[in-house]
């Protein structure tokens, strides 16, 4: 029996993991998560830097790495540098449709699966005022598109078309079923 190594620090990840009833070790992987083209290929590139980076060092382990990516556009939204960021990002999707892609990646001894999850997300329209008040909370400053679906900003989507924990930062469904198929 193998064990699992997250390689992310995200409560979001470590909180699904969890609910799908696996247990694992947390090993930040610590890369610069920077956009490298399209989105797809970006959420897939960095997800698999962050698992061989923490794999090298733990190569008898099942190591998953992912990146969650908010595109509108074609432009990258990514984890906003500071407040003025996070309010143009929320005002670019307020009463917007955009894509949220997840990329994941497992590394283990003999073998790797990278694939992704593309999520649809409907803002309603967001005023200035409540645009504010979430920058004050502080919940939109490490999350790319500067919100998080689990969180008060819940309370701006419309919609959702996809996997609910593809938005939250972890398809559900294909990483049960991958991670199953290694361990």
């Amino acid at each position: 029996m193998r064990f699992l190594v997250l390689a992310s620090e995200s409560k979001r990840r470590v909180e699904i993991l969890k609910m799908l009833g696996f247990k694992f070790f947390v090993i930040p992987a610590g890369i610069e998560e920077r956009p490298l083209g399209h989105p797809v290929a970006t959420a897939r590139r960095l997800a698999y830097w962050k698992a061989l980076k923490v794999w090298k060092d733990y190569k008898y382990a099942v190591v998953l790495g992912a990146d969650t990516l908010v595109v509108v556009d074609n432009v990258i939204l990514g984890k906003p540098k500071d407040e003025e960021e996070a309010k143009r990002m929320l005002r670019l999707l307020s009463g917007r449709w955009h894509k949220v892609v997840t990329g994941v990646s497992i590394l283990w001894q003999g073998g790797k699966r990278t694939f992704h999850d593309v999520a649809l997300v409907k803002f309603r329209k967001l005023d200035d005022e409540e645009i504010e008040e979430y920058i004050k909370s502080g919940e939109p400053m490490d999350k790319a598109g500067a919100y998080a679906v689990q969180g008060k900003g819940a309370r701006f989507i419309q919609a959702i078309k996809g996997d609910f924990y593809t938005v939250m930062g972890l398809p559900a469904s294909k990483t049960f079923t991958a991670l199953k198929s290694v361990l």
